[in-house]
C-alpha cells in the first residue's frame, strides 16, 4: 500500500492541489515568502513542485502548505503523515517509534542497551526489529534458491506446472514456481531496507556483485568562507544555478543547512522515489549558500557498475521508481531517521 502513498495522499487532498493555469507562475522563493508572511509561526525548511502546486514544508517533514503558483493563493495545509497511510509508514520506516506519527509505541523507541559492542547512533528496540525482519528477508531469498535450485538438466523443471497429476503436485508447483519469481523482490526489498539503517549491509552487497564500499563522503559539502554580513543568494538562484549545473525538473529544495542548498533534480522526468509526494529527483545538487558559482552534483560523479545499479535501479525499486514527474521521497524523513 505504501507504494502508492503519493497517489494516495493526492488523491485524498484535492484541494490542497488546487491550481490555476498561467503562463507566469510564482517562484519557490515567492511561494515560501508568501507562507511566512501569511503565517509568522510557521518555520519552512524546504520546497517542493509537486502535482501543479508549490509546497512549503517544515523541518520534521510533518507539515506542509500548498500555494498555487498560478495565483499565489495558499491552498491551506496538510499533515503530511497522517491517518491510515501515517500509521503504516510508522509501522514500515520506524517499528512504530516514529513520535508524532500515528500508532507511535514509546517503549519501542527506548534505546537498545550495550552488550559489549556500539550499536549504531539512534538504534531503539523498533529499528531494531525492523532490521532483523528486513535480513530474514533476505536469508528466505537465499534459502528459497538453494532449495529451488534444480540441476542443469532439470532446469525447466523449476517452473513447470503439473496440472494432470493431482491437486497436490499441482500446488507444490505453484507455490515453487511463484516462490522463485518472488525471489528477485524479496531480495531486493530485504537488501536495500536493511542498508537504509545499517549501511554495511549495501558495502556487503556491493562487494558480493563486484562493487566498491559506498564513499561515507559522498554527500558531503563544505561551503566557502563567506564574509561576515554577506547576504545570502536565495531560492531562486540556487534553483537556477542547480539546474544550471544539471537540467530538469526540481523536485524538492531545502533551504541552507551548514551553509548550502540541497536541491533534488529530477532529470528528464525520472524519479527513482516514486511512492512518496513532494520528494524525489535522481540527482542531488549542493549550492553554496552565498556563492552560486560554488556547485557539486554528487550523483554525476563516476562510479562502479555495480554501485550505479545499486543507487538508480535496485535501491529506487524498493520505492517503486517512476519516470512520470510528480511523486516520489528521497529518503528526506526516511533519511533523517537512518542509522548513520
Amino acid at each position: 500500500m505504501l507504494l502508492y502513498r503519493g497517489e494516495y495522499f493526492r488523491a485524498t487532498h484535492s484541494d490542497f492541489y488546487h491550481q490555476t493555469p498561467t503562463e507566469h507562475p510564482i517562484s519557490l522563493q515567492q511561494a515560501r515568502d508568501l507562507v511566512t508572511t501569511a503565517h509568522p509561526k510557521f518555520s519552512p525548511a524546504w520546497v517542493s513542485n509537486d502535482g501543479g502546486v508549490i509546497a512549503v514544508g517544515d523541518p520534521d517533514f510533518a507539515e506542509a502548505y500548498a500555494v498555487d503558483p498560478g495565483t499565489g493563493h495558499i491552498n491551506g495545509s496538510t499533515r503530511l503523515e497522517s491517518g491510515v497511510m501515517g500509521f503504516l509508514a510508522n509501522l514500515h520506516d520506524c517499528g512504530l517509534t516514529c513520535d508524532g506519527y500515528p500508532g507511535y509505541v514509546s517503549w519501542l523507541a527506548k534505546p537498545v542497551p550495550t552488550i559489549g559492542f556500539a550499536w549504531p547512533p539512534g538504534t531503539n528496540w523498533g529499528l531494531l526489529l525492523v532490521v532483523v525482519l528486513w535480513l530474514l528477508m533476505v536469508l528466505l531469498a537465499i534459502t528459497g534458491i538453494v532449495v529451488w535450485w534444480p540441476d542443469f538438466r532439470r532446469f525447466s523443471h523449476g517452473f513447470r506446472v503439473r496440472t494432470g497429476k493431482g491437486r497436490f503436485a499441482r500446488d507444490y508447483d505453484l507455490h515453487t514456481v511463484i516462490g522463485i519469481v518472488a525471489v528477485p523482490f524479496v531480495l531486493m526489498w530485504g537488501v536495500t531496507g536493511a542498508a537504509f539503517y545499517l549501511p554495511p549491509v549495501k558495502d556487503a552487497w556491493l562487494a558480493v556483485t563486484g562493487g566498491t564500499a559506498a564513499d561515507p563522503q559522498k554527500y558531503s559539502f563544505t561551503a566557502n568562507a563567506a564574509a561576515p554580513g554577506t547576504r545570502e543568494i536565495g531560492i531562486d538562484r540556487a534553483a537556477a544555478a542547480a539546474l544550471a549545473e544539471t537540467p530538469g525538473e526540481i523536485r524538492y529544495l531545502t533551504t541552507p543547512q551548514d551553509g548550502y542548498y540541497s536541491v533534488s533534480i529530477a532529470s528528464e522526468g525520472y524519479q527513482p522515489y516514486g511512492a512518496r509526494a513532494f520528494f524525489g529527483g535522481d540527482h542531488t545538487v549542493y549550492v553554496d549558500s552565498h556563492d552560486a558559482t560554488h556547485v557539486s552534483d554528487v550523483d554525476a560523479k563516476p562510479e562502479a557498475g555495480a554501485n550505479s545499479f545499486y543507487d538508480k535501479v535496485f535501491e529506487p525499486a524498493h520505492f517503486a521508481g517512476s519516470s512520470a514527474a510528480g511523486g516520489g521521497p528521497s529518503g528526506s524523513s526516511s533519511a533523517s531517521r537512518r542509522w548513520r
